[in-house]
C-alpha cells in the first residue's frame, strides 16, 4: 500500500490559500510514485513545471477519470484533492508495455506503430477475460477456439495515437477476430472478402461473453448483427472486423495520504 505525505499541491498552476507548492520534496514524491506506477519519460524530472512530467500527471487523471482521450485533466496533485488520493490508492492504475505478454486465453499479435502500452487496469482485466475464456471453452461443445488475440492499445507516453481517434489513455485496445481451423493460430486481420469463410464465430462469442462478463467494459465495439442482437457488442463505424473494447474505471480502494 502507498503512502503519499506531501506538503502541498504539485503540478500546473500556482500557490492557493497560502499552501506551498512545487516544493522540491514533493515533486519527488509524486515523481517517484508514477514512475513506480511504470509512466515513462519523467525518472529525471525535479521542477514540477516540465512539460513532460505535466503530461504524465493529466495522462494519470484521465485514466482514473475513465477517459479515452486527454481531454480532462489539470495536471496538478492538489493536497488531499481527488489526484494526491489516486496516486495513494491501492489500485492507482500503473502503465505497462504489453510487448511480449501473455496469458492464459490471450496471447499478443504484433502491434502497429509501437501501441503496445495500456493501464495496469487493461492488463488486469485482459488477465480476468482470459481465465473466463477458458472456462466458457472448457465446458464448451466448441473445436479448437483460439486464444484471444490482443492487438492495438496505447503509446508508450500515451496522447494521440496514429491510426485511432481513441486509445490515448491505456482504457481502449483492439482484438482480432479468431479465425478456423486451419488458421486457428494465427493473427491475420480477417478481411470482408473472407470474412464467412474464416471466421470462428462460435469462438468469438465465447470470447465476447468472457470479455463483457469479466472486464468491466464500457463499450465493446464490433458490427457483426448477430452480436449486437445479443446484446453483447454496439455497432461503431469501422468496427466490422476487429473487437474495439474499452473499460470502465474502477472505484478507488483508499491508500494513505497525508
Amino acid at each position: 500500500m502507498a503512502i503519499l505525505r506531501l506538503t502541498g499541491s504539485v503540478g500546473a498552476g500556482s500557490s492557493k490559500k497560502g499552501i506551498p507548492h512545487n516544493e522540491p520534496a514533493d515533486v519527488l514524491k509524486v515523481r517517484n510514485r508514477l514512475v513506480e506506477l511504470g509512466f515513462q519519460g519523467i525518472d529525471h524530472v525535479t521542477n514540477g513545471k516540465d512539460k513532460e512530467f505535466l503530461h504524465v500527471i493529466q495522462l494519470f487523471q484521465c485514466i482514473f477519470k475513465g477517459r479515452s482521450k486527454m481531454d480532462k485533466g489539470d495536471s496538478r496533485v492538489d493536497l488531499h484533492g481527488t489526484t494526491h488520493k489516486w496516486l495513494a490508492a491501492q489500485n492507482a492504475p500503473g502503465w505497462v508495455n504489453l510487448e511480449g505478454k501473455g496469458g492464459v486465453g490471450w496471447q499478443i499479435a504484433k502491434f502497429s506503430h509501437g501501441n503496445s502500452w495500456a493501464s495496469t487496469w487493461m492488463l488486469w482485466s485482459i488477465h480476468a477475460a482470459g481465465l473466463y475464456y477458458r472456462a466458457l471453452t472448457a465446458l464448451s461443445p466448441v473445436p479448437e477456439c483460439p486464444a484471444m488475440w490482443i492487438r492495438d492499445c496505447s503509446k508508450k507516453r500515451g496522447g494521440k495515437t496514429r491510426g485511432h481517434k481513441s486509445h490515448q489513455c491505456g482504457i481502449d485496445l483492439d482484438m482480432r477476430l479468431p479465425l478456423l481451423p486451419p488458421d486457428t493460430h494465427k493473427f491475420d486481420q480477417l478481411k470482408a472478402s473472407d470474412y464467412d469463410r474464416r471466421f470462428h464465430r462460435e469462438a468469438a462469442l465465447l470470447q465476447c461473453r468472457a470479455i463483457k462478463t469479466a472486464m468491466d467494459t464500457k463499450f465493446i465495439f464490433f458490427n457483426d448483427k448477430e452480436f449486437r442482437n445479443k446484446g453483447l457488442t454496439t455497432h461503431q463505424k469501422n468496427h466490422s472486423e476487429h473487437y474495439h473494447i474499452r473499460i470502465r474505471p474502477q472505484a478507488r480502494v483508499e491508500g494513505t495520504y497525508m
